[in-house]
This record gives structure tokens, C-alpha cells and sequence, in this order.
């Protein structure tokens, strides 16, 4: 039996983990907790009760605590990172869902009763976002398999759901990163033809393939700073080559944030390769 508690207590901490360190009863009860959990969690000090139907871990945001106490959670751009999606820059204000809908000096308060389903969330960030803000935490939802690019066809169907559908559209399942998608969603408002995990022989996938050309690699720090990768990169290098493939390597915060820069690397770079 104290296994038992001991497997049930582990599995509250983890679901509150997932929701963000706070959690609304109603919604644990509906993930499968009872009352009883709940007050077993209490005597061993693993979770706390901060406000009305709001419980809180004990190394909580005092932020999150706070908006539990004036009956808000996070939602919208402030709860994709939580979800496990992408997210391009944080909002400069957090962005809360609350029933009352009352403002909340310095955050940003998104009138809603109830939970706040995949579907809610994702539609507030279509709302809130730039149109590549929306892309990347709908594109991600798709790649990470919480939702398919028909349940999101789906849910924009309203009459003012225009920006909605022109985001879906642009969904590629295929993209292995945030950086992958924001640099075909540039590339592609630039005017170029973009074929993302283009395969070469012999070398294996490039992010992004530029009007069947010119090869693009999204690098990030922290995948390509292990030694073994670095290995596979400098063989890849060497194999794109041999192929007869041009690429440019481009960092991530290069194509996140300074797509003007990437963008003239790609006109000289195509320029290089039309003169031959």
C-alpha cells in the first residue's frame, strides 16, 4: 500500500511538473487524481494548497503562486514552453487565462472558463503572435504528435479564422527544429523555392534545400559542439562536396533573428553559383 501511495504522490508531482509547478483541482481530478491523493501529497509536503482549487509544488513560481492566488494561470505564448513546443522569443508580458477576465496590472488577461485545452492555447497564439511566432508553436505541436495537421484544419474553420488557415497551410511535419522552420518561412517570403530534409547521397539530410541549389544547415551550439557530431559534420562536409553540393552552414541565432543576414549570404551565395 505505501508503494502504492509512494507510485501515485510521483505521478501528482509529474503531472503538476508538466502543468507548470501549479495545477487547478478540477483539472488533476480530471487527470485521475482523488481527494484523497491530493491530501496524501499535502502530509508529505510535496504539494501545497495556495489559493481556492489551486495546488502548487514546493519550488513553484512565486509568479505562478501569485496568479493562482488571484485565480489566473498561464496560458497563450506564456504556456507553449511548458507543453514541451517551440517558442521563438518570450512575450514581454505574461499572458493569463482567468474566468473573470479582469486586467491584471503587467500581464496580459485572456477571458476563459474551464481548462485550457491544446487547441485554446494554440488559437490564442495565432491571436497574439506574429504570423512566424504562431508557425513555430503550431508546427511544433504537429511534429511533437499532439495534435495532426487535420485537427488543426479543423479547429480554424471559423469565418475570422483567415490567419488561422494561412498559418496551417505553411506546416511543415517534416522540420526537425524551430531554426529549420524559421528559416523556410523567410526563405520562402523572400520569394526562393525550399525543400526542407532534402536528401543528398551519401551525406544524408540538409535542413533546408534553396531552389534545388544551395544547401542550408541551421546550426545550433548545442548539438553540433559534441565532439562525435562535430566528426559527422566535417565527413558530411567533405561527402556534400564530392556530391557537388554548395551549402552554407548559418547559426541558429543567424536564422532566428537575423534573417536580413541570412538572406544576403543566400543571394551572394546563388549569385556564386548562377556565374559558374
Amino acid at each position: 500500500m505505501s508503494q502504492s501511495r509512494s507510485a501515485k504522490t510521483k505521478a501528482l508531482e509529474r503531472a503538476m511538473t508538466v502543468r507548470g509547478g501549479v495545477a487547478r483541482r478540477k483539472d488533476l481530478v480530471a487527470a485521475g487524481f482523488t481527494a484523497w491523493d491530493l491530501a496524501q501529497a499535502q502530509t508529505m509536503e510535496v504539494v501545497s494548497k495556495v489559493a481556492s482549487g489551486y495546488y502548487a509544488l514546493s519550488d513553484a513560481s512565486p509568479v505562478d503562486v501569485w496568479l493562482a492566488q488571484h485565480q489566473a494561470r498561464r496560458t497563450c505564448l506564456s504556456k507553449v514552453a511548458d507543453l514541451g513546443l517551440w517558442l521563438l522569443k518570450k512575450p514581454e508580458q505574461i499572458h493569463v487565462a482567468a474566468a473573470h477576465g479582469n486586467k491584471i496590472p503587467g500581464f496580459v488577461v485572456h477571458r476563459a472558463k474551464g481548462g485550457q485545452t491544446l487547441m485554446d492555447i494554440l488559437r490564442q497564439c495565432v491571436c497574439c503572435g506574429s504570423e512566424l511566432e504562431a508557425l513555430v508553436v503550431l508546427e511544433s505541436a504537429v511534429v511533437d504528435k499532439q495534435c495532426t495537421i487535420a485537427d488543426l484544419r479543423d479547429e480554424f474553420v471559423r469565418r475570422r479564422d483567415t490567419a488561422g488557415r494561412a498559418i496551417v497551410a505553411m506546416i511543415d511535419p517534416q522540420s526537425m527544429s524551430i531554426t529549420e522552420t524559421c528559416g523556410r518561412y523567410h526563405l520562402k517570403g523572400a520569394g526562393y523555392n525550399v525543400q526542407g530534409q532534402a536528401y543528398i547521397r551519401s551525406a544524408g539530410h540538409l535542413d533546408l534545400l534553396v531552389d534545388g541549389v544551395l544547401g542550408i544547415e541551421t546550426d545550433g551550439e548545442k548539438y553540433h559542439n559534441d565532439p562525435r557530431q562535430w566528426k559527422e559534420d566535417l565527413r558530411r562536409d567533405t561527402m556534400y562536396v564530392l556530391e557537388g553540393v554548395w551549402r552554407l552552414r548559418i547559426p541558429a541565432a543567424v536564422v532566428m533573428y537575423q534573417p536580413e543576414l541570412m538572406l544576403s549570404w543566400v543571394k551572394q551565395a546563388l549569385a556564386m553559383i548562377a556565374s559558374k
